[in-house]
């Protein structure tokens, strides 16, 4: 499985963006998963979790990252959301 990666800096802040590579562009009620926030570098679910491992600032989406940062540790179930079927997760240490 692949998925999108994006870095978003401004100043000293830092947010990692990372979706399932099916899932972008995809309508969500009246939203979509943003091609803008999320629409970077195309890498595999491996290096995505590397990335997530040390980033203090991250918003994940769809299963497959989802699925595997709950696998690896790096978030738990309670910190899931699901809209129309896709599970979100956010990490924000400020």
């Amino acid at each position: 499985m692949k998925v999108y990666y994006k870095k978003h800096k401004k100043q000293e802040y830092e947010v990692i963006a990372v979706c399932d590579e099916d899932i972008l562009g995809k309508s969500i009620g009246n939203q979509k998963i943003s091609e803008y926030f999320y629409n970077g570098q195309l890498i595999d679910i491996t290096s995505a979790i590397e990335i997530l491992r040390t980033a203090k600032n991250f918003n994940i989406a769809g299963k497959s990252i989802v699925n595997a940062c709950v696998e690896t540790g790096i978030i738990t179930l309670q910190g899931i959301i699901t809209l129309d079927n896709i599970p979100f997760a956010l990490k924000f240490l400020l």
